[in-house]
């Protein structure tokens, strides 16, 4: 399964990168949420799942998803922040993300959250 995982911080896409593909996911990185729009329009269904963090510059996550389910409406979206006064996880259902997921992001949590996410297709 192909996942398109999206954050500021290089660090934390390089990590959670490494730690989904040992899992056996193809796992694309971005920094840039505008470029990781792109990337999405230019092939819809070459992502199985999007995972993207809240809190960005130029473009917040829940901006992100909002334009990505437009693009295709039944894509699986995880997205993970710290505190957040603009997103709960009442919110963040609303908007249709299937998961809601706190920083640190624990490993065995992403691991649980990405398969039950994928397995709800």
């Amino acid at each position: 399964e192909r996942i398109l995982f999206v954050d500021d911080e290089g660090a934390m896409v390089n990590l959670n990168q490494k730690r989904l593909e040992r899992l056996g996911y193809k796992v694309t990185g971005e920094t840039d949420p505008s470029e990781a729009l792109e990337l999405f329009r230019s092939d819809p269904i070459q992502f199985d799942l999007v995972i993207t963090d809240m809190t960005m510059p130029r473009m917040t996550g829940d901006r992100l998803v909002q334009e990505i389910l437009k693009i295709r409406s039944d894509t699986p979206v995880i997205i993970c922040t710290g505190y957040s006064n603009r997103i709960s996880e009442a919110r963040a259902q609303e908007l249709g993300i299937r998961k809601y997921i706190e920083k640190p992001i624990e490993m065995e949590n992403l691991a649980r959250s990405v398969r039950e996410v994928l397995d709800e297709k």
